[in-house]
């Protein structure tokens, strides 16, 4: 009965995961990512006071979301059709995406490891945070019309 009850689980798992869709997918995980840089950037502007608790904890959170960048999972072959802003650029240059969330999770894992002891120390590490996500916006996103 057990093996059973296992083999059904097993199928269940593959069969939804046979149904996940990319877009979606991607579209949560980068949604997920902007929300939580919004709150960091609410510290770095003075909108909410400085707690280092606070920031480490986004930052954690930042860097568990980074570590789910799965490029060949998210952006399939087909994937660049329907409701999506990912730039061809994507599949055309697939190793230099996928460089770029490399340094993107590098980066926020540097942030983690030597959290910021002050507003300032955030501010440098946000920018260099933030940077690596407009840089990968510019080249691998389209504007939406």
């Amino acid at each position: 009965m057990r093996k059973l009850v296992i083999a059904i689980s097993l199928l269940a798992f593959a069969g939804s995961a046979a149904y996940a869709d990319p877009i979606k997918d991607r579209q949560a995980l980068m949604k997920e990512r902007g929300k939580l840089a919004g709150q960091l950037s609410k510290v770095v502007k003075g909108e909410e006071a400085f707690d280092a608790a606070a920031v480490l904890t986004a930052l954690q959170a930042l860097q568990a979301n980074a570590e789910k960048f799965d490029a060949e999972k998210l952006f399939p072959a087909g994937s660049d059709k329907g409701d999506t802003t990912a730039a061809p650029k994507i599949w055309e240059d697939m190793s230099g995406f996928k460089a770029a969330g490399d340094k993107f999770l590098a980066d926020v894992k540097a942030a983690v490891a030597s959290p910021p002891g002050d507003v300032d120390a955030l501010k440098a590490q946000f920018n260099t945070i933030g940077g690596d996500c407009g840089a990968c916006h510019q080249t691998y996103r389209m504007k939406k019309s």
